[in-house]
């Protein structure tokens, strides 16, 4: 490990304009505060995405039709489905993993989710500090229609952003707000660069971002249009879920990253066209018992286009594994399947 001491980082951050730094998680947030303050330019920046009520006022110009208000948790009680008079997205403010995150159609429907969503987002928000989600404070904002893509991204010394990779975010149902399936292809990218990139130049806009990574979520609708979900800043996809850019492109994004380098996408798309590449993020929806164990060999034994399994500790996260799938023309069955997955399927009793 090359290890740096504190004011050998600050040291060094200073020689970079504070730019060009990574984190492999969310959880380092709090480092940074510590490490440079709280009225650094680097945290500014990291709380323009990550708050979630700072980053649409923000943006209020440039996606003018997007609704939004912030409430505190103990109003959702006493907050009628009349007073926002249409459908609506609730999520903490500070959020991750799609904690708490709901679609609400209808009074009746805001009537199930005031039950359950406080509970559960506690939940969720017992594995993580607060800088990664908070469940203080809820925003309300109106439904985006459309596609949703997952963008792996950075700012070069330009201030010009660099598409690492493009995933399609599959959902079961417009009330499905799980991170269950994302599916990339060279087909996928090359379709949506152009659109992507113009959006990522117009949030560049917002400030300096040169040498910052991120982990942008949009939805593309009818007509090309592309609106903004969230901004996660300072890292790529969570946990190893960015690698499926190395096993469907070859593309390591922390060497793009750090060497500041730029994927040929024309070239990739002549080596790689024709294929898919899929993740699927195995979600723990109930606690495991003691005497019981999730059966890994049996999940990876149903999907013939298995590539790579990544299992995480599910007894103190909130998920099983991230299964790596590579499915060509013949196999895209597997896909629905993924997408219905039921995780407490796979477990045992232990002998």
């Amino acid at each position: 490990m090359n290890e740096v001491s504190c004011s050998q980082a600050r040291e060094i951050l200073a020689k970079s304009r504070y730019s060009w730094l990574y984190t492999n998680s969310e959880n380092a947030i709090a480092a940074i505060v510590d490490l440079l303050g709280k009225e650094s330019e680097v945290l500014k920046k990291v709380e323009l995405f990550k708050d979630k009520l700072k980053f649409r006022v923000a943006t209020s110009q440039m996606f003018p039709d997007i609704y939004f208000k912030e409430f505190g948790r103990d109003e959702i009680g006493a907050l009628n489905f009349s007073e926002i008079a249409q459908a609506f997205i609730i999520k903490p403010t500070v959020g991750f993993l799609s904690a708490g995150v709901y679609r609400v159609n209808s009074e009746i429907e805001w009537f199930e989710v005031q039950k359950e969503i406080l509970e559960k987002t506690d939940v969720v928000s017992a594995s993580f500090p607060k800088e990664v989600l908070d469940g203080s404070k809820f925003i309300i904002e109106s439904v985006i229609e459309g596609t949703e893509y997952a963008i792996d991204a950075y700012y070069d010394d330009d201030n010009t952003p660099v598409v690492l990779n493009i995933l399609e975010h599959r959902f079961n149902g417009e009330h499905d707000m799980g991170d269950r399936l994302y599916i990339t292809s060279a087909e996928i990218v090359t379709t949506h660069l152009d659109a992507v990139e113009n959006f990522l130049r117009q949030l560049g806009t917002l400030l300096d971002l040169r040498g910052v990574p991120l982990h942008a979520e949009i939805r593309i609708d009818q007509h090309g249009t592309v609106r903004p979900i969230e901004i996660n800043p300072l890292r790529f996809a969570g946990w190893c879920s960015t690698d499926i850019a190395l096993y469907a492109f070859g593309i390591n994004v922390y060497e793009y990253f750090t060497e500041k380098k730029r994927p040929v996408w024309s070239e990739i798309y002549e080596v790689k066209k024709g294929l898919q590449f899929a993740m699927v993020i195995v979600e723990k929806r109930s606690p495991v018992a003691d005497g019981q164990m999730f059966d890994y060999e049996a999940l990876t034994s149903v999907f013939s286009s298995f590539l790579h399994l990544r299992p995480i500790d599910y007894h103190t996260k909130p998920l099983f594994a991230f299964l790596f799938l590579q499915v060509d023309e013949n196999h895209t069955d597997e896909l629905d399947m993924a997408l219905n997955l039921d995780p407490q399927g796979f477990i045992r009793r232990v002998e």
